[in-house]
Parts: structure tokens; sequence; C-alpha cells
């Protein structure tokens, strides 16, 4: 545990599963060009890269994918972290990248304000990394966070658990999982308003948001949300009481 006087030690958690190595490698060089000292906790969901064990990171190992959308990977990294006495655990999917100041910039928001939650703006990227746009309405700090622009201090680990304990169903909304969970919680959060994660996209949303045909590869935000709404919605109530107590902590209003 950190003193006042001491530097926070953070970590950096990122899963991956059949991304390419060079992204892999963009993504990891981006954590060692920060210019606050962090640890990087690369996952492995079943399917490692050889390379990966001569980085300069914690690689950690799963036997085989869990198919939950990296909760699963998210979740062993986190826990790992948290009992290695980090006292700040931040999260970058593997296909994304950190400017060079973003843990500076989170802990120095952190030491201004007394938020336990912090987040960052990203910038909107295609597929090839080239840049499209700030995005200043979707992940704002207030009605959602991206994964990789969430940055936790050790009183709000509580949450950590929920990135394994979620159903799997409910994985590919985990980040507006724990969103909510985190703000069911009250903890005091701040948000940096200057973009420092690249977000590289594979939503058509955000093609259309700059008049672009959305290459074919990409999906549609529904693609992504459609088959957890509909588990959810077909859950008996009393179930979906039981989840909502769980997850958010609260009953359903």
């Amino acid at each position: 545990m950190s003193t006042p006087t001491s530097p926070l030690r953070v970590a950096v958690i990122t899963p991956y599963y059949q991304e390419s190595l060079d992204v892999l490698r963009t993504c990891h060089e981006s954590v060692l060009g920060q210019t606050y000292p962090c640890t990087h906790f690369l996952v492995s969901d079943g399917s490692p890269h050889a390379a990966v064990r001569d980085w300069t990171a914690e690689h950690i190992l799963l036997g085989r994918p869990h198919g939950d959308v990296g909760n699963t990977p998210r979740a062993i990294g986190s826990f790992s972290a948290m009992n290695r006495d980090f006292d700040a655990i931040a999260y970058l999917d593997a296909d994304n990248w950190y400017y060079p100041n973003h843990i500076e910039s989170m802990v120095t928001l952190h030491q201004r304000t007394g938020a336990i939650v912090c987040s960052a703006t990203r910038s909107i990227h295609r597929l090839d990394g080239s840049l499209m746009y700030t995005d200043t309405f979707e992940c704002d700090g207030d009605g959602h966070v991206d994964t990789s622009c969430l940055f936790l201090l050790r009183p709000a680990f509580g949450v950590l658990p929920f990135w394994a304990m979620m159903p799997k169903q409910l994985g590919p909304t985990g980040d507006m999982i724990i969103w909510t969970a985190i703000r069911a919680r009250g903890f005091l959060s701040a948000h940096h308003a200057e973009p420092t994660v690249a977000f590289r996209t594979q939503y058509q949303l955000h093609y259309q948001n700059v008049g672009e045909s959305p290459p074919p590869e990409t999906k549609s935000t529904a693609d992504s949300t459609i088959g957890a709404r509909s588990w959810w919605d077909s859950l008996p109530s009393e179930v979906r009481a039981m989840w909502h107590r769980y997850l958010f902590g609260v009953d359903p209003s």
C-alpha cells in the first residue's frame, strides 16, 4: 500500500486472444513508452504468442479460451495485480494503444481530485490505425466509460470480481456492466477531457459518424448487444432482480 508521499504502483491489464503480433506489439510498446512507470500484464486467453515471453511484461497463460470477450483474463490479471500490492489498475484492450502521457494523466487526475475511479477521453481510429476523430460523446466519464479508458484505485477494487462473475451472456456488454456497478456504488470519479487512449474501432457507427462507408469486417453496435439483451429479457423477473442486486448492489427500479 502506498503512503501519501510514495508513487502509485500502476498495473495495466491486457487480455489477448488471436490478435496479430504486430497489433499486440503496438499495444505493448505504448505501455512501455508511458511517461509514468507502470507494469504491463498480458493475459493470454488460450492462444499465447511465444514472442511475448521475451517482452518486459508479466505474461499470464490460460490453458483454453473462455469465450467471454476477455472478461475472465481481465479478472485474473486484475487479481494478480491486486494481490501483488499494486495501487491502481488500468486496462488496455489488445487492439488499442495509449498516448505516452495516459497513465501520468490518470495519476495526476486522481491526485488533484481524490477520485478513486478515473477515466480518459479516447480518439477513434480506423482499423489501419489512422485517426478519425476525438470521442466526446460515447465515452464521457458519465454515461459510459470504455474499458481501455478506465483507471481504478484500490478503494474501488471491490468491482474487480465482476469481470469474471458476470454471466458469460453479458460479456459483450462487460464495460457497461462494470461502469454501471461503479456508478451504483457511488465511487468518486473524475474524467480527463483530453484524449489519451487510441481506440481502433470495429464498429460501423464510428465510420458513419465521419461520413465513411464502414469496412466489410466491421459490425453494428446492435450485433454486440442484441444477444445480451435477448438473454437478459428472457430471464424470469425474479432472476433478473437477483442479478441486478448482485451486480449493481441495488434493487431494480
